[in-house]
């Protein structure tokens, strides 16, 4: 392990820019035609996710809008950041999902000079492919200096299947600071970098959980497994050295816990789960139930797109047992025990075997005692750990074996190309789309007349249905152009006072339906879809409307009503 230079050198500088165009140009090339229209498309789920994409491509609009909010709150009112503009009058709805802070710093920049959040999501999006190689590179690098090995790596992690397969899912994938974490965590215990060792991994830990808690309580995990593996490997050399990773550790933890009151607050009053005290009923939990323990573990050895994407490709579980066999020093045993403590908890509270009691596994004991564990329902998503542990396995084997074979020759030479061609034809989705979404002029006129005019006063967008998911996040992510305070709004835990609204909005077009919409909630507009209410009832919503509210504006397909000042409780204008 050479010492870290003070400054890199100008071809240092020039090998990670090369590195990163390749990573970019792949990441274009495998999911094309993903980024062909990065300005006005995102993907089609169906081309992916099949049956699940109707789940999924909601969660894009989430996503859009979430990083849109967060980017425009920071800026303008940054005290009030989540208190989002959704489910008004509602509070805290931000922490009704996962906040993503930790992806902002990849989606605000593009957002605040374009004001297109599409964009700004598939900027990000191919970001976290390029920072995810770079990172595994950098942490593969530190301990075989064999560049071509490390860069290997960094694409097997890059493009593993759990973020290749899931690339609706910004905030699941974002796991590109963790290898990261283990980097710093050597770097600290070997004495070597000064404070921009603890600084890295305060960095990387944060980053990590404010982009998802699933990728979070894994980063924690990761940092509490390899220290003690590390501190094992060193003795008492290591011990010396810990006084700066508990620093960073304890600094990390103090940001997650202060940005995750409002998180804590919504369950207290529950409006967020704790799957804990209700046994786990959620359907995530019965995967082993339907699969069997052999099920279960079968998805990381064979590809199979049921559950959560958790193969591990034939390459770097070939390379990774490589790595294993010929690396008998740290980080070996670290990278196993990791990859070992992500498999169990992906197996969720209880192992359940035939003809025996469930027996109880650590993920039960960790949602008991860990704040905000208890809120998680997708266990199988700490399977990542695995794909970490592997693919730094797979980097000390190619390292291994090209050494073996002498670097000069050119056997050892192609292996990494071979290794890069060889993960990328095992995952390559295959048959992707774009999926257009509005920008811009393109955004319907109704909304673009409401950021002119709205006067950033509360509106509600009818049919109202709590079924129709997609339409409610579309609402939302159309909000990212009017920011005004919207009743609608999509998540798997609605707040009081959006399930009061949805209720009473039910009974529509019956007058003394919008009449008990009125007395809960202040509006000044309300946006009517006639094309999105049941076949031949428009005239009957419109003579509702109309009786009681204001015509505005009449956009084809939407009309837009003001509610007179004297049914606006509260004082609205």
């Amino acid at each position: 392990m050479a010492p870290l230079a003070r400054t890199m050198s100008r071809v240092q500088w020039v090998r990670i820019v090369l590195a990163t165009g390749l990573l970019a140009l792949t990441t274009v090339a495998i999911t094309w035609p993903l980024f062909r229209h990065p300005a006005s498309t995102v993907l089609d789920t169906e081309s992916l996710y099949g049956p699940a994409s109707v789940l999924v491509q909601r969660d894009i609009n989430l996503n859009i809008w979430t990083l849109a909010w967060d980017s425009h709150a920071l800026v303008t009112d940054p005290l009030h950041l989540f208190h989002a503009n959704a489910f008004y009058p509602a509070r805290y709805t931000l922490a009704l999902f996962d906040h993503l802070l930790g992806i902002v710093p990849l989606f605000a920049p593009v957002y605040w000079a374009t004001a297109n959040p599409v964009l700004a999501h598939q900027v990000a999006l191919l970001l976290s492919f390029v920072l995810a190689g770079l990172g595994m590179t950098a942490y593969v690098l530190y301990w075989t200096e064999d560049e071509m090995a490390a860069l290997a790596a960094g694409f097997l992690y890059a493009f593993a299947p759990f973020r290749l397969w899931q690339l609706g899912n910004l905030q699941v994938i974002s796991v590109q600071y963790l290898p990261l974490v283990a980097l710093a965590i050597d770097a600290s215990l070997d004495g070597r970098w000064g404070c921009r060792a603890p600084l890295l991994l305060t960095g990387a830990l944060v980053l990590s959980a404010f982009s998802s808690y699933y990728v979070g309580y894994p980063a924690f995990l990761v940092a509490g497994v390899y220290t003690t593996m590390g501190l094992l490997a060193r003795g008492r050399a290591g011990l010396g050295r810990l006084g700066p990773i508990g620093t960073a550790l304890t600094v990390a933890a103090l940001a997650t816990a202060v940005v995750s009151v409002p998180y804590v607050l919504l369950q207290r009053s529950g409006v967020l789960p704790d799957y804990e005290k209700s046994n786990f009923t959620s359907l995530a939990f019965l995967t082993m139930l339907r699969f069997g323990l052999s099920g279960v573990l079968r998805f990381y050895v064979v590809p199979s797109k049921e559950s959560i994407p958790v193969f591990l490709t034939y390459t770097a579980m070939t390379l990774g047992m490589t790595g294993v066999l010929v690396h008998r020093r740290h980080p070996r045993g670290a990278l196993v025990m990791v990859g070992a403590v992500g498999i169990v908890l992906a197996l969720g509270p209880d192992l359940l075997l035939p003809g025996i009691r469930p027996i109880p596994l650590p993920y039960r004991l960790l949602a008991a005692v860990v704040p905000g564990f208890s809120a998680l329902r997708v266990p199988q998503r700490f399977g990542v750990l695995a794909a970490l542990a592997l693919g730094s396995l797979s980097g000390l084997g190619l390292a291994a074996a090209r050494r073996w074979l002498g670097t000069g020759r050119r056997v050892a030479a192609a292996l990494p190309v071979l290794a890069i061609a060889a993960v990328l034809a095992e995952t390559r989705p295959g048959g992707l789309r774009g999926y257009p979404l509005p920008v811009g002029p393109n955004v319907p006129a109704a909304y673009r007349w409401l950021a002119e005019h709205g006067n950033a006063a509360p509106l509600l967008e009818l049919p109202l249905r709590r079924a129709n998911l997609y339409g409610e996040s579309l609402s939302m992510y159309y909000s990212t152009f009017h920011w005004l305070p919207v009743v609608n709004g999509y998540t798997s835990y609605p707040p009081r006072p959006y399930v009061g609204v949805a209720e009473a909005a039910a009974g529509l077009p019956r007058p003394d339906a919008l009449d008990a919409i009125l007395r809960q909630v202040p509006l000044r507009w309300i946006l009517l879809h006639r094309d999105a209410v049941a076949a031949g009832t428009t005239p009957a919503w419109e003579a509702t409307l109309r009786q009681a509210l204001t015509p505005v504006a009449d956009f084809g397909e939407t009309i837009l009503f003001e509610v007179p000042a004297d049914r606006r409780p509260g004082g609205v204008s």
